[in-house]
């Protein structure tokens, strides 16, 4: 395997491609509604302007009126001017409404987008390397995590950009009516703006740092803050009554990550915020004063007066919409990390190369060895191995032997570090990786749980397939679970989670079968390679029981790889491989295995011996009574 692992950008650079990325999305998602919500920012911007030089007429009116009273002609402008001022307010708020909305679907048509791209881009390469790192984990969770709040999506930028555009728009038609008041006042005012403005930014982006979990203190609270909301540690929690701890913990972590955002007032952004009162408060003195003196006519006045409220109004929203806009860029910048990381990786292969069929002769193992990124030693280590067509092989070994690993690399998850895998000696690096799952069908230990209906829990074994009703069943009904599905709420339409309404959860037992049902129903519909990974490993005796009764029937014809801690399973394989550390130590048949008296024969004693204390304890229990 390969991998490059992306290291996030910063700069101004970085934020340009930032926001380029935004407009290629709202132009690629909505078209009309990115125009409508320009549209609306223009005119939000534009029609409080408006409404200042209609009040100043009307101020600046207000005397003739007052002498001549309204049916003179100074009257009849004024109601003029009233109308006018109506119909502009009117737009003021429709234009708002227009942007707000416009900006809002915008933005959940960029967040799909995004979410969906990104889904994408997960799933491009063929291996899994790049979910298994750390590295790439963390930037990764940007879909699960970061979007999840609505106040922090990338979507939020079309609102909060089209907002602060309006605020600055706003500002700047303010400063250049105060500018043609007095250039020194309205200069003035625009420096202290500009100086809030920055320290705003900053203050955003520090805080914008500590909600995406920048410092180890704020990804901790969130863990700690899981460990008591899900219920994923629910039994640990109250069994060992970690309740009080947790919540001490969860408080003090708190204090300790609102330390760099909590701190003392500090100095540059008070002083920036008591520069720009002063040139506000000083300037409204100067225009006072110079009404009063009649140097100002009240018109003017009135004008000069409500720009200076137009640049407080505008900064002090600017402001908010600013944290707001820097929490969305940041997910926006997390976001495009995590892509540049999953597209820097190489691992697994290419879905390019010729394909590949069903084995006919053998799938074997090269001399063989595989790293894990970062590890110190080989998981495997120079493997050789042959697996014939249509047999059953089954593998054993101590915990860490390298067992899980052998079967990613089989399933062409990663590539060798080492050696390589033929099938039929065509070498499976370079092969069409899709293909050769297609002839797959698996049981793993760790199955998914599909929280959907029962039909797509089996049917997602063939997803081309799934219209195959009686295929399912009769694949439900190998693996002795069609009777419980059909029993459910909805029967094969229930879905399987009990976080939905009319949904109900499984055991760890019937989990197990449906999973083996799933397989099933690959097989039936062309796969002839089955794995099965610690089948038996949720299922009570009597279902054990029978899935050893049944196990040459249902890998019957198939090239079968069974991974089994448990000796009742593995017997049955035409062929046994110990492995220990990464390589072969031991492989047979059950008997030879057990002739040879090796690790194989020691394994096998030790576990017949517990169950032999086991049976003799029951037969005694059984006695007394």
């Amino acid at each position: 395997m390969a991998s490059r692992i992306h290291k996030p950008s910063t700069g101004p650079g970085h934020r340009i491609r930032l926001y380029s990325r935004l407009a290629e999305l709202a132009w690629r998602t909505g078209p009309g509604i990115a125009l409508l919500t320009m549209f609306g920012t223009l005119l939000s911007a534009a029609a409080p302007l408006a409404v200042v030089s209609v009040v100043g007429a009307l101020a600046a009116a207000a005397p003739a009126v007052a002498r001549d009273g309204l049916e003179s002609a100074a009257g009849h402008h004024a109601l003029l001017w009233v109308l006018a001022a109506t119909v502009l307010l009117f737009l003021q708020w429709t234009a708002s409404t227009v942007r707000t909305a416009g900006a809002t679907a915008l933005g959940l048509r960029v967040d799909a987008a995004l979410q969906r791209d990104l889904m994408a881009a997960v799933m491009r390469p063929e291996g899994i390397g790049h979910l298994e790192d750390a590295r790439t984990a963390d930037l990764l969770s940007v879909g699960r995590d970061t979007f999840r709040a609505a106040w922090g999506r990338p979507g939020r930028l079309a609102t909060t950009l089209s907002g602060l555009v309006t605020s600055w728009l706003v500002v700047a038609g303010a400063v250049v009516a105060l500018v043609h008041f007095d250039p020194w006042a309205g200069l003035a005012v625009a420096a202290a703006g500009l100086w809030v403005a920055r320290e705003e930014r900053v203050a955003s982006r520090t805080e914008a740092a500590h909600h995406y979990g920048n410092a180890e203190s704020s990804r901790r609270l969130e863990y700690l803050y899981a460990l008591g909301s899900d219920p994923t540690a629910a039994k640990e929690v109250r069994v060992f009554g970690l309740s009080g701890f947790l919540l001490r913990a969860f408080s003090a972590t708190w204090r300790e990550s609102m330390r760099s955002v909590l701190t003392p007032i500090p100095r540059r952004p008070t002083l920036a915020t008591g520069t720009l009162a002063v040139a506000v408060l000083g300037s409204l003195a100067w225009i006072a004063a110079r009404a009063v003196d009649g140097q100002v006519a009240p018109g003017d006045a009135a004008i000069y007066i409500q720009s200076l409220m137009l640049v407080l109004t505008g900064i002090q929203q600017s402001a908010w919409t600013g944290l707001q806009t820097e929490l969305a860029l940041a997910t926006l910048s997390k976001y495009a990390d995590a892509v540049d990381a999953v597209n820097g990786c190489a691992d697994g292969g290419s879905a390019g190369g010729a394909p590949i069929a069903a084995p006919t002769r053998s799938i074997s193992f090269e001399n063989v060895s595989f790293r894990y990124p970062n590890a110190d030693a080989d998981s495997l280590a120079a493997l050789g191995l042959e697996i014939p067509a249509g047999r059953s092989l089954a593998i054993v070994g101590a915990n860490g032997a390298g067992k899980s690993t052998l079967v990613k690399l089989f399933c062409g998850l990663y590539e060798p570090t080492k050696g390589r895998i033929a099938v039929d000696g065509v070498d499976l690096a370079g092969a069409d990786k899709k293909s050769w799952r297609r002839n797959i069908a698996a049981v793993f230990q760790d199955s998914t749980r599909f929280a959907l209906p029962a039909r797509a829990n089996v049917g997602f074994g063939r997803v081309e397939a799934m219209d195959d009703e009686a295929g399912m069943v009769q694949a439900a009904a190998e693996a002795e679970i069609a009777e419980d599905l059909a029993a459910l709420g909805a029967g094969w339409d229930t879905p399987l989670s009990a976080e939905y309404t009319d949904g109900t959860d499984l055991s760890g037992g019937q989990w197990q079968k449906v999973a083996l049902a799933r397989a099933l129903f690959a097989v039936r519909h062309g796969a002839r390679v089955l794995i099965l990974d610690e089948p038996a490993a949720h299922l009570d005796a009597r279902a054990e029981a029978r899935l050893h009764e049944r196990f040459l029937e249902l890998t019957e014809g198939l090239t079968t790889v069974v991974i089994s801690h448990r000796f009742s399973t593995v017997r049955r394989a035409d062929s046994i491989v110990v492995l220990d550390d990464g390589r072969v130590a031991e492989q047979g048949t059950h008997d030879e295995l057990i002739k040879r008296g090796g690790r194989y024969a020691h394994m096998f004693a030790l576990q017949a011996a517990r169950f032999a204390d086991s049976d003799s304890l029951d037969s005694e229990v059984v006695a007394d009574r």
